[in-house]
């Protein structure tokens, strides 16, 4: 479905700028079309309403692959390169989910939360190469800290750079299996379309008196019980839920 709305944006863009390159000889130019095609493309993901990532995305689509062709690469380089970025975005072609990278501000912010809470069992729901993740073992030796990731590739990363830390696990498994009444804080950095699910299981899985914690994307229908707005370059803002 998400990759059939993709090319829902793409494909009649593509033929709309054909068409105008029919009767407009200006869109012969390489440029013209590219970019042409590419905001045509953009502006059918916005009637679409697409997640935002998505525009990037269509806006260099088509560019890209005109690069690619006129550099002559051997035909395992297209190969390698879908591969690569397939085991990198699992998440947003089969849920939805982009890898975002958190910032280390908000990694000490997790880490003051975590001490304020004392503690001793924390999952990073998405937890991607483990930007958030790692800190707090490191930080955190005495908590238990288990980093939930599908996507292959930031999976890999996030258990490489953990490898020498006993209190950290990198579970390459759908975060909805993971037991949330273990733990005592949970983080998440997810995306608008998979808040609502998650934040559901967390009311009725997490016990009364947990923290959790939703970087960017607040959780819907319910009132945070604070709101911690970053200084970093994204402005990032952590949003609080105390569980009853």
């Amino acid at each position: 479905m998400i990759l059939l709305r993709a090319l829902a944006c793409q494909m009649p863009a593509l033929l709309l700028t054909v068409g105008l390159a029919y009767w407009l000889p200006i869109f012969h130019h390489p440029i013209v079309f590219l970019f042409s095609q590419s905001g045509l493309a953009v502006g059918g993901s916005l009637l679409l309403r697409q997640p935002t990532w998505w525009i990037p995305i269509h806006l260099l689509f088509l560019p890209s692959v005109f690069v690619f062709f006129t550099l002559a690469l051997p035909a395992w380089w297209y190969l390698f390169i879908v591969v690569t970025l397939t085991l990198i975005f699992w998440g947003t072609i089969r849920g939805d989910v982009p890898l975002f990278l958190s910032s280390s501000e908000v990694a000490q912010a997790v880490i003051t939360l975590l001490q304020q809470e004392h503690a001793l069992t924390f999952a990073d729901l998405g937890a991607g190469v483990g930007s958030v993740a790692i800190p707090v073992a490191k930080n955190l030796p005495e908590t238990q800290v288990e980093a939930w990731e599908r996507a292959p590739f930031p999976w890999l990363i996030s258990a490489w750079r953990g490898r020498g830390l006993l209190n950290y696990t990198a579970s390459r498994r759908n975060f909805f299996a993971a037991d949330f009444a273990k733990y005592d804080v949970i983080f998440a950095f997810l995306s608008p379309l998979a808040m609502p699910d998650v934040s559901e299981k967390i009311k009725r899985k997490m016990r009364s008196g947990t923290l959790f914690i939703s970087s960017s994307f607040p959780a819907p229908d319910w009132q945070p019980e604070s709101i911690l707005r970053m200084n970093d370059r994204r402005k990032t803002v952590l949003y609080c839920y105390r569980i009853d």
